[in-house]
């Protein structure tokens, strides 16, 4: 896990061409959005929104859930389940205060007070940093699509997922 990360320093400007590469690959990871087109929002109240919309695409979450089942299944094999559960356990404790620290900056500098807000960002990077190391304990590396979900995380990024057919990245 990095040292270092940018948790949502970049959240609302535009995307820079390597952000869309990566957006690009992350996309092609998933059978499930292999062709679905990114696009982004540019503040925490279109986030926001998105988050709460009613019609926001849950098959992205559903494919994720299963996914994240069968590598648990990969790496629990590999490592076994109470070492598996301790390592993750492990990586959230490490990360849990800069994400939220992060997220709650980020939230303050846009002029929010809105601890919701605040909580689903740093709840959804702390999900794809357990993620990301299932992949990678599952012998799956740093390609896999969940890698790739959290790498835009440690960029500044915040992955929304799947909303009116295009994935959205803020």
């Amino acid at each position: 896990m990095p040292a270092s990360a940018a948790w949502f320093a970049r959240v609302g400007l535009p995307l820079a061409p390597g952000e869309r590469a990566e957006i690009g690959e992350l996309l092609l990871g998933s059978h499930l959005l292999a062709h679905a087109e990114s696009d982004n929002v540019e503040s925490w109240a279109e986030a926001s929104a998105i988050l709460r919309a009613a019609d926001r695409d849950g098959s992205w979450w559903d494919d994720e859930e299963a996914e994240r089942e069968r590598l648990w299944i990969c790496a629990a094999d590999r490592l076994g389940e109470r070492a598996l559960s301790n390592q993750l356990t492990g990586i959230v404790d490490a990360l849990i205060q800069p994400i939220r620290d992060s997220a709650g900056h980020a939230v303050t500098r846009a002029g929010l007070a809105d601890s919701s807000l605040t909580g689903a960002a740093s709840g959804a990077a702390l999900l794809a940093a357990q993620q990301s190391a299932l992949a990678c304990f599952a012998g799956e590396g740093g390609t896999h699509f969940f890698a790739r979900k959290f790498a835009l995380f440690t960029i500044g990024r915040w992955p929304l997922g799947l909303y009116l057919g295009r994935y959205i990245v803020f």
